[in-house]
């Protein structure tokens, strides 16, 4: 499942972002996977940036801000970007406030009640929007 949070910015779940065709519909030009493993093969076109992290409290915050920075900077290029994680509403949604939040000006409560307008089935560990938090400040 993919939700469109703004005009450049999506969040999804593995299945979203393995489906190349509906990718390309959607106008996604960047895909940030917040997943491990190999990614599948993608057309040259579209850039593709792995940033691992784990749900829950076990992310390092420098692994999580680096995530957050890689996808602020897609979204700064112009870019519509998809990051996903397997399930799409922890570390997607996680990663996606502290981006929107920076990007905007706004806290991080704000930005994730915003998020939880378009995705209803946001539900990002505790751990990881403390983390959105500190990347914020």
């Amino acid at each position: 499942m993919r939700h469109r949070l703004t005009d450049t910015l999506h969040v999804g779940d593995r299945a979203a972002a393995r489906d190349v065709e509906a990718l390309s519909d959607a106008g996604i030009t960047a895909v940030l996977r917040l997943t491990h493993g190999t990614p599948p093969a993608y057309p040259d076109s579209l850039t593709v940036v792995s940033r691992p992290l784990v749900d829950g409290p076990r992310n390092d915050l420098s692994n999580f801000r680096a995530a957050v920075d890689r996808l602020t900077a897609l979204l700064d290029a112009d870019e519509t970007v998809l990051v996903h994680c397997s399930a799409g509403s922890s570390r997607s949604v996680a990663v996606a406030v502290a981006a929107l939040a920076r990007r905007n000006g706004t806290d991080v409560e704000t930005a994730l009640d915003r998020l939880q307008s378009a995705h209803p089935d946001a539900d990002p560990h505790p751990a990881l929007v403390d983390h959105a938090r500190r990347v914020v400040e």
